[in-house]
């Protein structure tokens, strides 16, 4: 097996490989944006959750086709709806038999750099009170806690890139902080 990969210059709208040219479009037709796929383009998924919501697995294919995966499914208890879409489970969950988009958490207070001296306090408030934060420098955990008051502090010595991830219980969505440590 060949592995290949990509790094984060082919994100970039425009990148050209080195050694690479242009593909000409002479005498073609003009590009045509699509803002949505049509219903029949969409892929018809199982979405199986559990009796809170979770989404617990999307299944996008199967040899004996959907309809009839989700009628062994209800044989079998399982708790599913058959949906039309795609499904992003770290966004969505199942709410009235209904995939709709996860809650967002509300922040407040001014997220902002800090000096990198251990005394720099960042000080925010954050809904819902109860949640798990996680900070990490460069990809790496530095720090874990679980918040019950909602208070999310931050003050560091070491100078960097820090994220601050807040991840209430469901069905909320993690956020994301970044925060830069400046040296003194």
């Amino acid at each position: 097996m060949t592995g290949v990969t990509l790094d984060g210059a082919w994100a970039v709208a425009g990148y050209m490989p080195p050694g690479s040219s242009p593909v000409t479009t002479a005498g073609a037709a003009e590009p045509t944006l699509v803002d949505d796929q049509a219903p029949a383009a969409r892929p018809k998924v199982i979405v199986r959750h559990d009796d809170n919501g979770v989404i617990t697995a999307v299944t996008l294919q199967v040899e004996m086709g959907m309809e009839t995966l989700s009628e062994k499914y209800a044989e079998m208890g399982i708790p599913h709806i058959l949906y039309d879409g795609e499904v992003d489970i770290a966004d969505a969950w199942v709410k009235d038999g209904q995939i709709v988009p996860k809650l967002d958490v509300e922040i407040s207070g001014e997220v902002r750099s800090v000096k990198a001296d251990g005394e720099d306090l960042l000080e925010l408030t954050v809904s819902p009170a109860e949640f798990d934060a996680t900070v990490a420098l460069d990809g790496a955990m530095v720090h874990f806690e679980r918040v019950t008051d909602g208070r999310l502090e931050f003050a560091v010595d070491h100078p960097g890139r820090y994220s601050i991830f807040v991840a209430p219980a469901h069905p909320y969505r993690i956020r994301r902080l970044d925060v830069e440590a400046i040296a003194p």
